[in-house]
């Protein structure tokens, strides 16, 4: 599913990259998960979910309506 065909405050299973804050020397830390949420708000970098997890909007971003 791509970016523009989601429709916020709907509940989708997301999966990719996640920021999650960043290491003392400032390098951003990325982890993946795996996660059924609903999606908050959508900028031009991350997916927003209502839990507060950003998702990095790559190539590993994968979305599937729930």
């Amino acid at each position: 599913m791509k970016i523009n065909e989601i429709t916020v405050g709907l509940r989708y299973r997301v999966s990719g990259d996640l920021a999650n804050g960043c290491y003392a020397d400032g390098t951003p830390r990325i982890s993946h998960d795996d996660v059924v949420r609903v999606i908050k708000r959508i900028t031009d970098t991350y997916v927003i979910l209502e839990c507060g997890r950003m998702f990095i909007i790559n190539d590993n971003l994968k979305i599937e309506k729930f």
